[in-house]
């Protein structure tokens, strides 16, 4: 996929849910109580945090498919998303019960040596995983938890990007967080203020534009590549040996 599909990707992506988010937005400004519309927030707000929910593993996700679909081999990709294409083989590794392509032999009958078996395995074989061609599981992105600074600091370094300059939007969709928790275990029953609900469509809009902006970037400098790749892709050239 080139830059501009990718880019049209993610652009539809966001606007669909920004016009959700207006949507209901106009809904509650067209109420004439305010106690009306501060009750109504209490939904929107959560609705809110489910978009940011919904588009960081969007993102993340168009990701590392078009990174699986350069075929790549390990070889021509930085460790970080070499290792993610062994996710599978390193929780296998872990658990000697869990199946692998790449484990052949046969486990040891005693069962406290299967996971020091798979181990040696791993590494008599290590010469041929720097052919192995970039296939990154579905499973390897968990979002299961809740979309935290934690989270996205986790899903940015899992692919090899820059994770901690994250100060402009982890204080507020921390405090989105809470209140959705909030909401969710039966407090703020008298809904949202405006200074509060302002400042979580702040947040919705900063929260997509940084992760976007960064996605993109990463995308179009190709950035999963090893550094010596991404010179001989743009020059045509052949990296040094």
């Amino acid at each position: 996929m080139n830059l501009e599909s990718f880019r049209a990707q993610m652009e539809a992506e966001i606007q669909w849910r920004k016009e959700e988010i207006i949507f209901l937005d106009n809904i509650q400004r067209s109420l004439e109580k305010d106690e009306d519309r501060k009750k109504i927030r209490r939904s929107i707000l959560c609705i809110i945090y489910a978009h940011i929910e919904g588009f960081i593993k969007f993102a993340f996700s168009l990701y590392v498919d078009e990174i699986n679909k350069e075929k790549l081999t390990c070889s021509d990709v930085k460790p970080v998303i070499a290792a993610a294409a062994f996710h599978k083989e390193f929780n296998a590794l872990k658990n000697e019960d869990k199946k692998s392509e790449i484990f052949k032999k046969e486990l040891p009958d005693n069962s406290h040596l299967h996971r020091l078996s798979r181990e040696i395995e791993f590494i008599e074989r290590i010469n041929e995983y720097y052919n192995y061609t970039i296939s990154i599981p579905d499973e390897f992105l968990n979002t299961r938890s809740n979309v935290g600074k934690d989270v996205i600091e986790k899903l940015l370094f899992q692919v090899g990007l820059e994770y901690e300059d994250l100060k402009d939007i982890c204080p507020p969709l921390n405090r989105l967080l809470k209140a959705r928790n909030d909401i969710a275990h039966g407090n703020r029953k008298l809904g949202i203020e405006d200074k509060d609900y302002d400042a979580f469509m702040k947040c919705l809009d900063s929260v997509i534009k940084s992760i976007s902006r960064r996605i993109i970037k990463a995308y179009e400098k190709e950035e999963f590549r090893l550094i010596d790749k991404i010179t001989a892709a743009s020059t045509g050239s052949s990296p040094p040996a």
